[in-house]
């Protein structure tokens, strides 16, 4: 009974033109801004930038995890380095993207075999949801500016 009413109160909401607030991206600007750097500075193409986004949102780890690089914190991986939220993104990002650079062929399928063996085909499904995903919310441009190369500082 009382998911009926819901149900009611939110179509009627909707008939008198309320609507539901605009989701969030997936991704925000300052994040998108720190990629597009890394992948710059990596020499990624357009493709491999899009999987180092969707690699970012996947594993949505705290600092120091940002990327899901290197395993459990205090592993000893040196991709944990920091725990800060900037510089422990630039490092997570740049080692995931380095791997993108040296094992990322075009298959998203043997990549996930590298970059997360234990769940290889489950990874790569959610990655290829999360890249059309990403592709969608930014009408399939990659979002702000295209960066100089430059020495990534730590603020």
């Amino acid at each position: 009974m009382k998911k009926a009413l819901i149900v009611c109160a939110v179509a009627l909401s909707l008939l008198r033109g309320g609507s539901a607030a605009p989701a969030a991206p997936l991704l925000p600007a300052r994040e998108w801004s720190m990629i597009r750097q890394v992948a710059v500075n990596y020499d990624l193409n357009e493709d491999a930038t899009w999987l180092l986004a969707a690699i970012r949102r996947h594993e949505n780890g705290r600092p120091g995890l940002e990327f899901g690089v290197g395993g459990p914190m205090n592993s000893g991986h040196p991709a944990h380095r920091y725990r800060d939220g900037t510089k422990s993104f630039y490092i997570q990002a740049m080692w995931a993207a380095g791997t993108i650079r040296k094992h990322y062929k075009g298959d998203l399928t043997a990549f996930g075999k590298r970059y997360n063996p234990p769940y290889a085909a489950k990874w790569t499904s959610a990655i290829m949801k999360l890249m059309a995903r990403l592709k969608v919310e930014n009408n399939y441009r990659l979002p702000g500016v295209r960066p100089a190369k430059k020495e990534i500082r730590y603020p």
